[in-house]
Order: C-alpha cells, then sequence, then structure tokens
C-alpha cells in the first residue's frame, strides 16, 4: 500500500477508507489559500481543478495544481479515516496523527535529526523559513531571492516579512504588504537575481553565481545576516544558483549566510534533498507539484544542527502563530512559541499531504537513471507534438537538467506569428479545459517570460513512476511510454482545434 509509511500506513491499514466522501472533500479544501475553494456551480477550484478523482481527464499540469489521483483520494480517505476512529477530540490522538504525517514526509524527505514543518503552501513555507532564521540572527537580515516571478507571486512579500494575502491559511483576517507581528525588527530587505534576461532568455550560470555572489558579499559588508536561496526548478523548469556556489558562500561566513532551497517543485529527486539537508541547507518543498498531490500543501525540512540550534534559543515572530498551528510543529519546536498560536491544528495539508505521498512513494523505488530516461522520453514526445501546433512555439529554457526536462515550456504565439498576450495564453488553457472536441485537457498556467507568454506541459511522479511500473513488469520503453504518449497525442489534436484568440 504506497503513500503512507510507518507509522501511518501501518495504523491505516486496518481501515476501509474514509467514513465520509463529502466530508474527505471539503477537508482537503480548507486550511489553505481561497483558490483552493471549489465554486458551487463547476466544482472546481480556481486552478480548474477538482476536489475529486477525474481518471477521464487527461493531466499535465503539474507545475499549477493536480486533481487529486485515485490512490491519492484512497490515502487521504484512510488517513481522515485513522483520525475519526481515534477520536480527533483528544489532544493525544490529534498529537500523534499529526506525528505520523510528519514521520512519513520525513521517511521520503528527511535524514537523521533533521525536523519536519507541515505549511500550508509553498509560500507559507517560504514566511516560516524566514521566520525560523531571524529568530536565530543577531543581525538586520537580507533575503537573496531567485527569480521570485517563477516562484509564486506572494514569494517577494512573505520573503520581506509582509502578508502575502489578505487571508492566511487559518483564516485570519490581515492586511495584504503589512509587516508581520514580531519580524519588522528584524529590518528584513529582499534583494532579487534574475534567472532571464529582459527578454525572457536563461540567463548563464555563472552570471548568476556572480550576482548572488556580490549580493552576498554587499550585505556582509553592510553588517547584514543573508538568508540565500537556490532555486532548484523554477515554473518552466529552470534553476538558478549552483549548489557548489551557495555551499562556498555559506562555508566563508558560518552563522551569517543561511541557505534555503527553494525545492517547491520537488523534481531534483529525493536523494537531492537529503543530500541538501546533508549540507546544512534549509529545503522548502510541496506535495502539490511533481508529487501529484492537490494543492497546498507544503513543508519545511530544517537540518539537523539548526534544528537543534533554534530548538535551545529561539524566540519565534508571534505574527508567525497566524500562519501555521501548533501541531504542524515538532513538540522540539512548537515549544519555542509560547501561547502565541491562533490555532492548534490545521488538518487539510495534513490531508493533502497524505495524498501526495502515495505519489511519492510510487517515485521512491524508481532509480534516478531511469527518471532521468523517461523524462528525457517525455520532452521529446511534447516536443515533437508542439512542432505540429500551428500558433505554439517551443521555448529553450531547460539548460539540460533533469528537473528542467520534465516541464516543457510551450509558447503561445498570434495568428501572425507574433507573441500572444497573456490573456489569450489563458484563453488558450481555458479551452482545453472545456468539454467537447476531445477530453478535458489541464496544463500548466500561463508565465510571462519577457515578450512571450509560455504554457507549459509537465510530467508529474505518477507519470514517471506509472511508466517504470511497465517497464518493472517486463515492457520496452517503447510500450511502458505508450499510454503517456496517447494521452500526448490526445492534448495534442484537442489543442489543434483551438485558435489563439485575436
Amino acid at each position: 500500500m504506497p503513500g503512507l509509511p510507518e507509522p501511518i500506513l501501518r495504523s491505516s491499514a486496518r481501515t476501509s477508507g474514509a467514513r465520509s466522501t463529502g466530508l474527505l472533500q471539503l477537508m482537503l479544501t480548507k486550511g489553505g489559500d481561497p483558490r483552493i475553494s471549489p465554486d458551487p456551480v463547476t466544482r472546481r477550484n480556481a486552478y480548474g481543478a477538482g476536489t475529486v478523482p477525474a481518471p477521464g481527464e487527461i493531466s499535465f499540469a503539474s507545475t499549477t495544481a493536480n486533481t487529486i489521483s485515485v490512490p491519492g483520494f484512497a490515502a487521504a480517505g484512510r488517513a481522515l479515516d485513522l483520525l475519526l476512529t481515534a477520536a480527533p477530540s483528544s489532544t493525544s490522538n490529534l498529537t500523534q496523527w499529526f506525528d505520523g504525517i510528519r514521520a512519513s514526509i520525513a521517511s521520503f524527505l528527511g535524514v537523521p535529526g533533521s525536523e519536519t514543518i507541515l505549511a500550508a503552501s509553498g509560500t507559507d513555507a517560504e514566511l516560516l523559513a524566514l521566520g525560523l532564521v531571524a529568530a536565530v540572527s543577531k543581525r538586520p537580515l537580507t533575503n537573496i531571492l531567485i527569480a521570485p516571478e517563477e516562484t509564486g507571486s506572494g514569494v517577494p512579500l512573505a520573503a520581506s516579512g509582509q502578508h502575502f494575502s489578505n487571508y492566511t491559511a487559518l483564516g485570519a483576517s490581515v492586511a495584504q504588504g503589512r509587516a508581520i507581528e514580531g519580524l519588522a525588527s528584524h529590518e528584513i530587505e529582499v534583494e532579487c537575481v534574475a534567472i532571464r534576461d529582459p527578454h525572457g532568455a536563461p540567463r548563464e550560470a555563472e552570471a548568476i553565481d556572480s550576482d548572488a555572489g556580490e549580493a552576498v558579499e554587499r550585505a556582509l559588508r553592510r553588517g547584514r545576516d543573508v538568508l540565500l536561496h537556490v532555486l532548484d526548478t523554477s515554473k518552466t523548469g529552470l534553476t538558478g544558483l549552483n549548489r557548489e556556489a551557495a555551499r562556498a558562500l555559506a562555508a566563508a561566513a558560518p552563522g551569517r549566510v543561511r541557505v534555503v532551497i527553494d525545492a517547491c517543485q520537488l523534481r531534483s529527486g529525493l536523494m537531492q534533498v537529503k543530500r541538501d539537508l546533508d549540507d546544512g541547507f534549509i529545503v522548502l518543498a510541496t506535495g502539490s507539484k511533481f508529487a501529484g498531490g492537490p494543492p497546498f500543501s507544503g513543508v519545511v525540512l530544517l537540518p539537523a544542527s539548526l534544528a537543534g540550534e533554534i530548538a535551545a534559543e529561539a524566540a519565534f515572530a508571534r505574527g508567525l502563530g497566524e500562519y501555521s498551528a501548533a501541531l504542524d510543529w515538532p513538540r522540539s519546536l512548537r515549544n519555542r512559541f509560547g501561547d502565541t498560536w491562533v490555532s492548534h491544528t490545521n488538518i487539510g495539508p495534513g490531508l493533502r499531504w497524505a495524498a501526495a505521498l502515495d505519489g511519492i512513494a510510487a517515485m521512491a523505488g524508481v532509480s534516478e537513471d531511469l527518471q532521468a530516461r523517461i523524462a528525457h522520453r517525455f520532452a521529446n514526445e511534447v516536443s515533437a507534438g508542439a512542432r505540429a501546433l500551428k500558433e505554439v512555439a517551443l521555448c529553450d529554457s531547460s539548460g539540460g537538467s533533469f528537473a528542467s526536462r520534465t516541464i516543457v515550456p510551450l509558447t503561445i504565439l498570434n495568428r501572425d506569428g507574433s507573441f500572444a498576450s497573456l490573456t489569450a495564453a489563458r484563453e488558450v488553457q481555458a479551452a482545453l479545459r472545456k468539454p467537447g472536441c476531445g477530453p478535458i485537457c489541464h496544463v500548466g498556467q500561463a508565465v510571462r517570460l519577457g515578450a512571450r507568454t509560455v504554457l507549459r506541459i509537465a510530467a508529474s511522479a505518477y507519470t514517471i513512476a506509472g511508466v517504470a511500473a511497465r517497464m518493472s513488469a517486463g515492457a520496452s520503453l517503447d510500450l511502458a511510454f505508450r499510454p503517456v504518449q496517447y494521452d500526448l497525442e490526445r492534448l495534442f489534436e484537442k489543442w489543434s482545434s483551438i485558435e489563439t484568440p485575436a
């Protein structure tokens, strides 16, 4: 039974599914952003994804949001059933349930001594990482972001210690753009490093490393501490700031420069996350992108050294309690908050992680070499299909890494061959989701890259793991890839019937 390792798996195996599908649907949309609330008519959220599995729909939208999978929905149902069976009103049972979710995540992503903190989203995880570093920093803090426009719209505000929406995941009403209580005193400033030039073309890795290094040196000279980001995979498949460069910058100023890996797409591979933690890096991840889980499930993974430092001396900003529930945190860190919690529990992200863990478990047994082979085949098939479309052009943005080949950005063109607008690209995406002229098809949301706008086709963990499973059963790569190829063919067939709006 994939998806929920010890201790959740052992306990949930005794149950037969959630007692109420309706309750599960409701809980899967709680404790996050209003964008995951389903429309009362369409029963889809703002991303066009449903709250129940839709196996008849074709989805290559894991860069943005996934409709929950059949096995993921079942895994979340078992987790909810376990919670209901264990008397959720009991504090000890709730604590054990959340401890089990964190232990399940850590079994795939953690290393000995690391700690796991649940977050409602990748942006919430960014805010928590900032709060954690601010809690142990003795100086004003400079937060160096890599291409925030290719991560999340709320990231720059969160990274500066400001409310990034008018509502928190726990339902608190806040003022977007206002400083979060307790963080203003850290004099946080944000610097950004671009991974594309003004025309949208990828910059050279050496130039990105150089810019980041100069930003770090400027901050240190001014008597500031630094939170330095490495962008593992952007919305369009790029990476920014080499880990080697980040490691060198941190080693040159121990305790002054701390590194956070933005692995929210979770496309680097499970072993890379473990290597990052071993290097002393903070890692941000989500279960809602490559892992194939429903939207809004984040996590902050702390390396052992920093976890110990925080547990020993940190005092967290009071305002973080509006974003994070007490049981999202392990006991060693939870006690550092004192009585500032707004909420004791936030069950929604835990259930969404239960669903995401099914996809992660499916990937865990697939070697990195085989993942790369399947991803390469995926990128080639997408590129071949895209070349047949009249109002689409391939966007060279990969740089050749494994992570990038699971995301293929396609430039949307007008009928005269010029770059289409963001609005036009969104209309193409919406047309793909409409019934008729083929199956409902999901692709990643439109993203602006300089003058061009791209839609993105992406493989998920289920895509890769499904091909690998068929190969394990004896099929060749060609034969094992055919179901994916068939779905791509149907996607492009429907796309060919759509004209880019004038």
